[in-house]
């Protein structure tokens, strides 16, 4: 019969058998207080032998806030930009010597258990130096606990969308990014003109930190500088993905009067919106001109390549992770003011536009 696994040895037990008190040996380990470098190396040389560990949560609660732990939430993962975002501020952080676990809990509907702000509660009691937080499909909930966090000392760096809370963000233009697109097909002489977007509701509907909302205000700015009509019906809500942009072809050619030009989020709607009409034998753009939106990869690889407004995510990680080490690492007063970065993104044409 195997043997039950040994428990790794405590503090108390390395103290206990070097034959001293439980707090010098703490210090020596850490390399602080006044501990000779003799007493230090005897303690060290014992650690190891004996295969002692120390907690990692326990050293930053003894902390405080000055640790190197930077906790990363999200409202929720996807195949594309947001994972990629967040990929790339964890290298960066890593690379200055920062621990940067991912913590990812999708939203509850309205009324539900608020497992989001748990999640941060629990994140909390961790003692991290910084949180920073993916703002799309993050509950208020959540940002009051941010809130009590930020009051007690932590640091908080959102990015994305505005939040409610008074901390350094990187917002993402979407309102921009979709003027952007709606004029550059105006500008080529169409004036029947729609847009797509995901039917997945934000947890802030109706709000400026509504995608949806902040889109749908560049995209009508540019039709009204041209005089150009606003159909309800050309405002196609999808589901995500290719998924989406099948359903968008379906709702297109059923259409009795159909749009000459389209702005489409995102780049795998467009793709799937494409391959979808042209298999019922429509042609981009002599049929409908497109303008995707977010220009991954896969825009250069369609039937017909995309036009494509960026999103640029590199930029978007960059400026959190500059936000972040300003406060970090003291560059910045305790109580400097709370500081803003907007990222706008811009287009890459290629070869799904036509005049009208």
């Amino acid at each position: 019969m195997q043997s039950p696994p040994k428990k790794p040895p405590t503090l108390q037990e390395l103290a206990r058998s070097l034959g001293m008190h439980k707090s010098t040996v703490s210090l020596a380990l850490s390399g602080k207080g006044n501990v000779s470098a003799m007493t230090r190396e005897r303690v060290i040389t014992a650690a190891r032998a004996l295969g002692y560990e120390p907690n990692p949560l326990a050293q930053r609660l003894a902390q405080g806030y000055r640790n190197d732990l930077v906790c990363l939430f999200s409202g929720g993962l996807d195949v594309g930009l947001a994972t990629q975002k967040i990929l790339s501020i964890q290298q960066q952080l890593n690379a200055r010597g920062l621990d940067v676990p991912i913590y990812t809990e999708s939203p509850r509907p309205v009324g539900g258990d608020g497992t989001q702000a748990q999640q941060i509660r629990q994140l909390c009691r961790q003692r991290p130096r910084a949180i920073l937080c993916a703002s799309p499909r993050v509950e208020s909930a959540a940002f009051r606990e941010l809130e009590l966090y930020q009051r007690a000392g932590g640091i908080v760096v959102s990015y994305d969308t505005p939040v409610p809370l008074e901390c350094d963000q990187v917002l993402f233009d979407r309102a921009e990014s979709a003027y952007a697109a709606a004029r550059y097909l105006l500008e080529r002489g169409h004036r029947r003109v729609g847009i797509a977007m995901s039917s997945v509701p934000d947890p802030l509907p109706g709000t400026s930190s509504d995608p949806i909302t902040a889109r749908m205000r560049g995209f009508r700015r540019a039709l009204q500088e041209f005089g150009a009509e606003m159909r309800e019906e050309w405002f196609f809500r999808n589901s995500n993905y290719e998924r989406g942009g099948a359903e968008m072809a379906a709702s297109f050619l059923a259409m009795e009067e159909r749009p000459t030009a389209l702005c489409i989020v995102n780049d795998y709607v467009a793709l799937a919106f494409t391959v979808e009409i042209m298999r019922a034998g429509l042609r981009v753009p002599d049929d409908v001109s497109i303008v995707s939106h977010d220009n991954q990869p896969i825009a250069a690889y369609s039937p017909v390549p995309l036009t494509a407004m960026t999103h640029p995510a590199e930029q978007i990680a960059a400026g959190v992770v500059e936000l972040l080490l300003d406060r970090v690492e003291g560059r910045l007063p305790e109580d400097a003011p709370r500081r803003t970065i907007t990222v706008a993104g811009g287009l890459v044409e290629r070869s799904s536009v036509a005049p009208a």
